[in-house]
């Protein structure tokens, strides 16, 4: 299988909408997989995800599935950054903290990996899917590929909005 990541187009984070920027950013990733024959496109339920994913489903015109797995990860509220910023910060990226008042690394990553499973059971293995997410979903489908390390620290990976990253499953 084929999946496509497209991570969304710059946003105006008060509104969580795409800027002009943003939107040109995805009609360019548009272009650069004009000719990717998609079955279909996942995205995560944010507003500039669906942004992104309606116009890439411009040129496609597939079936657009939205993923509640693959949102983001989910950010401390302001009593709770009060109260575990410095804990959530420190162990970002530690697959193996647990704590009971926020989503740790562990379950996001497991959250997005339960995606991109989902995926792969709706879809014939020679489907090619897009999947329009976050820069921090990037870094779940990489411990999906390649496993969670021997360290136990979970490796980022950053894009840029509109990044197109092709991925064989």
């Amino acid at each position: 299988m084929k999946l496509i990541f497209i991570r969304h187009g710059e946003a105006n984070y008060q509104t969580d909408k795409l800027t002009l920027r943003g939107n040109i950013q995805i009609m360019w990733a548009r272009k650069y997989i004009e000719n990717e024959e998609p079955c279909a496109i996942y995205c995560s339920p944010r507003t500039r995800t669906l942004q992104t994913a309606n116009i890439l489903n411009k040129k496609f015109k597939v079936p657009l599935r939205i993923m509640q797995e693959v949102t983001e990860r989910q950010y401390l509220n302001d009593k709770e950054r009060a109260l575990y910023w410095d804990d959530y910060d420190k162990h970002y990226l530690d697959y193996t903290y647990e704590n009971e008042h926020f989503e740790t690394c562990k379950d996001f990553v497991d959250r997005c990996i339960r995606g991109v499973e989902k995926i792969i059971q709706e879809n014939d293995k020679n489907a090619t899917v897009i999947l329009c997410a976050h820069s921090s979903t990037l870094y779940a489908i990489n411990a999906y590929i390649n496993g969670i390390p021997e360290t136990q620290k979970i490796d980022w990976i950053q894009c840029s909005n509109g990044a197109v990253l092709k991925y064989y499953l």
